[in-house]
């Protein structure tokens, strides 16, 4: 087909071309325009089909990758991913809303920024993989791959203080597979405790499972452990990347408190430390778990460090309920890649990763800075902002007599799509901006129409504020 009419050149756009292209593509692939598995022009010959630089093209292709579009075959090219349902997926957002506005800005979780992926690197790991024809060729271990396991139990004790054996480590596609596995080992019936504003998928995988989940107040300091016997908790659940950045002295006092309590109590901690690895403003501070192991159920994962399409999360558990654990696994099928698994094991030994979350902190540093200035300008005396620096996102919170999810109906017909915290409790209103997979220069004319969104909803204007 003749890719030219896919992108009409507007010159006065403010959208950046790579993006546009990006999105033109994604919508022939999701519309069926481009059929699933044929293959896609090369990057050099669709820049002079389109009349523009190569770097736009190439952008777009991985960002394509990323959300698994496309694919790339060695020596062979780009080719539109496999159809799911008669329709190749599409990971586009609502595009239209009431006013036939589209999103043009996309600041919610669960992207990267493509100048972050190190494809490269990551396509000679499964390449040394896949010629490894004895290991690919047979079924994985429902615990994880071995040699995944003993890379992580070496890579999670340097980075983040973690102390576990291969043994006690279990891989699976993500947070919620794990939490299942957690939940069948310790039975039903139980209470798990965590603070506001809560963790969704976590919350759906404890009511499955015959847990009570109760929430509550995240600025709740030094009584977390009288708060933990009044709920009769069975577990508290520490999520790293849901608390800004509180003083070392109120950090370590938490955490006297939270452990000295399940020691005495014969209880858990769940500490999910999502992207705990990628601190690059405060203090790097080692986990929890390497505080009280025989108490602490670890949770890592690193598809916010990798890709979002990299499916591989791990849990180091305490020795007393592992061996639970693995006869328990044995009766599910690993949910994860046995070859994704064995190319992530390479990818550590390699020290590709560490490599890679030293070049990431830099850049995702200076795209929070950017967001947080270009934040004050526009709500300087409005907002309240709160970095939730692992999650690569800022809480904004509103003087505004609205919802909000009407902050964010209200952002998305200015073309800006937001995640509104869900806590009904939560005053003032809050959103979260992820910055992670936003363009670092897209982001003042991402804030400038929140703030024309917003204008009228909050009880004092943007303008008006100081």
């Amino acid at each position: 087909m003749a890719y030219n009419i896919l992108l009409e050149i507007d010159t006065k756009s403010d959208v950046p071309l790579w993006r546009r292209l990006y999105e033109a593509l994604a919508k022939a692939l999701a519309d069926g325009k481009v059929e699933a598995g044929s293959r896609l022009p090369s990057i050099r010959s669709l820049s002079n089909e389109l009349g523009v630089s190569r770097s736009p093209v190439e952008n777009a292709y991985l960002q394509l990758q990323i959300d698994g579009l496309i694919e790339s075959k060695p020596k062979s090219g780009y080719f539109a991913a496999a159809a799911q349902g008669g329709r190749a997926r599409s990971v586009l957002p609502e595009r239209a809303n009431a006013q036939g506005t589209c999103a043009m800005y996309d600041l919610r979780p669960g992207r990267v920024d493509a100048q972050t992926a190190d494809i490269a690197n990551w396509r000679r790991c499964l390449r040394f993989v896949l010629n490894e024809q004895d290991e690919i060729v047979s079924v994985g271990d429902p615990q994880g791959e071995l040699r995944l396991r003993e890379a992580l139990a070496g890579y999670c004790y340097k980075a983040r203080g973690v102390s576990a054996s291969p043994e006690t480590i279990f891989i699976a596609s993500g947070t919620q597979q794990l939490l299942a596995l957690l939940c069948r080992i310790i039975g039903r019936g139980k209470r798990a405790v965590m603070e506001m504003p809560g963790f969704v998928q976590a919350e759906r995988i404890f009511a499955d499972s015959g847990w009570e989940v109760q929430l509550i107040d995240k600025d709740i300091g030094d009584g977390i452990a009288d708060e933990l016997r009044k709920r009769e908790a069975d577990m508290f659940v520490d999520i790293t990347s849901n608390r800004p950045q509180i003083s070392l002295s109120r950090l370590f006092r938490r955490r006297k408190r939270i452990t000295e309590w399940a020691r005495q109590n014969d209880k858990y901690l769940l500490e999910d430390d999502y992207n705990g690895e990628l601190r690059y403003i405060s203090r790097q501070i080692p986990s929890l778990q390497g505080l009280a192991p025989e108490r602490v159920v670890y949770i890592g994962s690193f598809s916010g460090i990798l890709l979002p399409s990299v499916r591989i999360a791990y849990m180091a558990l305490p020795a007393r309920l592992s061996e639970a654990a693995r006869e328990s696994s044995l009766l599910y099928d690993q949910t994860s890649s046995k070859i994704e698994q064995l190319a992530l094991a390479e990818y550590i030994k390699r020290r590709h990763l560490e490599r890679h979350i030293k070049r990431i902190r830099k850049f995702y540093q200076a795209k929070s800075r950017a967001l947080l200035s270009a934040l004050s300008e526009a709500f300087a005396g409005c907002a309240g902002f709160a970095l939730l620096e692992t999650s690569l996102a800022v809480l904004v919170s509103l003087t505004a007599d609205a919802a909000a999810k009407d902050l964010a109906l209200a952002a998305a017909k200015q073309g800006v799509l937001v995640e509104p915290l869900r806590s009904e409790k939560c005053m003032p209103p809050t959103v979260l901006l992820s910055f992670s997979g936003i363009p670092a220069g897209d982001i003042e004319a991402a804030v400038g129409r929140l703030k024309s969104a917003w204008h009228g909803l909050m009880t004092v204007p943007p303008d008006a504020c100081s």
